[in-house]
């Protein structure tokens, strides 16, 4: 009982610390898991703006194809 009243200070000290790394490790673990989701998310996010971009591009080269065989049916019909 004596060598807790004498370091009682000690005691408290290390017992607040051992409260604050627990509560610490738990909110790195929670932000851990929110990163992750984000990333992920971000993840879809950046594959549907490619795909987007992909369409657009698809749709403008197969109005190309299609200018281009209409050009080709006109210079056919000419001769």
């Amino acid at each position: 009982m004596e060598l807790i009243r004498d370091y009682w200070h000690q005691v408290l000290f290390l017992i607040t610390a051992i409260i604050v790394a627990v509560r610490l490790e738990s909110e790195v673990r929670s932000l851990r898991k929110d990163l992750n989701s984000l990333e992920k998310e971000s993840e879809r996010r950046d594959v549907y703006v490619e795909t987007v971009k992909q369409q657009s591009e698809i749709d403008i080269l197969k109005k190309q194809i299609g200018a281009l065989w209409d050009f080709s049916n006109r210079l056919r019909d000419r001769f």
